[in-house]
């Protein structure tokens, strides 16, 4: 086993490397813990409106009542520059001018003119507060054409208007409401950037070392056998894979607080995954490169592909020509079956969908171990050749 000896003394000169992608992982999947809210309760939006009444009428009081019964109160003078100051400043979302007659034109039905605004342009939550407004004057007028006077069609427009609906958001994909944390969701995505980069970090440099022209001409004019060696070396290279999806896969069963099947399912999902991850890092293995350029091979593959298929940007928003190019590497379905799994980026959970994605994971992985195969072969078929 002395293959397997050395492999493992070069493997803990490579360790710092692998540490210190696992301690980032560890703090930014903390830090998103911290800040991430599993609260399934609507909350309407309220802003911070304020009203300058210049009718100052019954009817503008009872409009302020409306508005304000939804919205945050700012008290602003009737002045220009501290209007415009307070909407820059975001002290106030949304300034309402009830022009002068108001009251009187709302009793002749008379519906036109009533204000002026003040917002920053395109303001979302302008609209939405225009939106409302003008859904509470519809029912003033519905009601006034009803025969109601106008203090009862206020009255009952507001109180049809401000009638809410208790909203609990469910997620679909959990059987009877319950199920993972959505920060576990992330968590598992994550790795399949963190897995792949921690691999080509640790992995590449040993069987690069192993690989040196001078060590793999000893081994070749030893008593050890090509299979012996490769055996060997195969065996250290799943002990540092298994070690390191097992590691992950410990802090999970630590960190969560409920484990159902498909936590289960995300495991054996980042389980083949990192399969497939090894044979990209046993692909890479095979060229000779200096630590430097393990290292930017290691963010060109681990950054471009976590950007191409899904891991950083949601799969939901990326156009299709870019998912088109995505699904030509495995964290693509990797990705797609944990959005799945999670209900993320739109995904919903089904057996058969999930199941494809984990097997065209495993002949990505196949299909890598064969061209690492391949590569290994010419390899030593030039070095027979340069010893003959």
């Amino acid at each position: 086993m002395q293959v397997f000896k050395t492999f493992m003394k070069i493997l803990k000169t490579r360790l710092t490397s692998a540490i210190l992608y696992l301690v980032i992982f560890m703090v930014i999947a903390v830090i998103m813990a911290d800040t991430a809210k599993d609260n399934n309760d609507y909350e309407d939006y309220k802003m911070s409106i304020s009203v300058i009444d210049r009718d100052n009428s019954a009817e503008s009081k009872r409009l302020q009542d409306f508005i304000f019964s939804g919205n945050k109160k700012v008290e602003l003078a009737d002045d220009e520059d501290e209007v415009i100051d307070a909407v820059y400043y975001q002290r106030a979302n949304y300034v309402l001018y009830i022009n002068k007659g108001f009251g009187d034109k709302i009793n002749a039905g008379d519906f036109d003119g009533l204000f002026e605004n003040f917002k920053m342009p395109s303001s979302y939550g302008g609209q939405l507060f225009e939106s409302r407004l003008d859904g509470y004057l519809s029912s003033v007028k519905a009601y006034m054409t009803a025969g109601e006077s106008t203090e009862n069609a206020m009255e009952l427009a507001q109180t049809a208007v401000s009638q809410q609906v208790k909203a609990e958001l469910k997620n679909f994909n959990n059987k009877g409401g319950t199920g993972m944390p959505a920060i576990f969701g992330y968590y598992f995505q994550y790795l399949a950037y963190v897995m792949l980069s921690m691999l080509i970090v640790t992995l590449c440099p040993v069987i690069l070392t192993l690989n040196r022209k001078g060590v793999r001409e000893r081994t070749m004019c030893s008593s050890l056998t090509s299979a012996n060696y490769s055996r060997q070396t195969a065996l250290g290279a799943s002990i540092l894979v298994f070690s390191i999806w097992l590691l992950f896969m410990i802090v999970a069963i630590i960190w969560g607080k409920t484990l159902n099947v498909k936590f289960w399912l995300a495991c054996l999902n980042s389980f083949v995954y990192i399969i497939a991850a090894a044979g990209i890092a046993m692909i890479i293995a095979q060229f000779d490169l200096s630590d430097n350029g393990i290292t930017a091979i290691s963010n060109i593959i681990g950054l471009g592909m976590s950007f191409l298929c899904g891991v950083f940007v949601p799969q939901e928003l990326l156009t299709g020509g870019v998912l088109a190019v995505g699904r030509l590497f495995p964290a693509y379905w990797y990705t797609k079956a944990n959005n799945m799994l999670f209900g993320m980026s739109g995904g919903v959970f089904s057996t058969k969908e999930y199941l494809i994605c984990i097997g065209i994971e495993a002949l990505f992985a196949v299909a890598f171990f064969a061209v690492a195969a391949l590569l290994v072969k010419q390899k030593r078929e030039g070095d027979v050749n340069s010893l003959a």
